[in-house]
């Protein structure tokens, strides 16, 4: 999986003690949400000076593996300013996928659409 990752000019790869620590372990109070393939994390990059979102693809997801691997390989290569940024990945814990994304910090189009803005629709 690695060799193919690092093909061309896609994310790049983090390691497990760098995601860790820009999450403070992976502490609840980081988290951001939850998933049918696993939990989201708020993290901060100290040598990039670079908020992110860290998705802990859940160990019990079927699909989590299948997912990972589309995500690095075709998401990660995509550029639309309508789509957050994979920014990096890291598998190197046997029985952890992670997948680094740039951090939208005022919240989800779900979020706008059914909780903060009920009686408004977008323009």
């Amino acid at each position: 999986m690695d060799d193919e990752f690092e093909k061309g000019a896609g994310p790049r790869r983090f390691t497990y003690s760098q995601l860790s620590q820009a999450t403070r372990g992976f502490s609840n109070d980081e988290k951001l949400g939850e998933g049918g393939f696993g939990s989201v994390y708020r993290g901060f990059l100290q040598d990039q000076g670079l908020h992110v979102a860290i998705k802990r693809v859940s160990k019990t997801s079927k699909q989590g593996r299948r997912e990972y691997i589309s995500e690095v390989t075709i998401i990660g290569r995509l550029r639309h300013r309508n789509l957050v940024q994979l920014i990096g990945w890291c598998h190197e814990e046997a029985d952890e996928l992670l997948l680094v994304y740039e951090l939208m910090t005022n919240g989800s189009l779900d979020d706008h659409l059914y909780k903060y803005n009920r009686r408004n629709t977008l323009t």
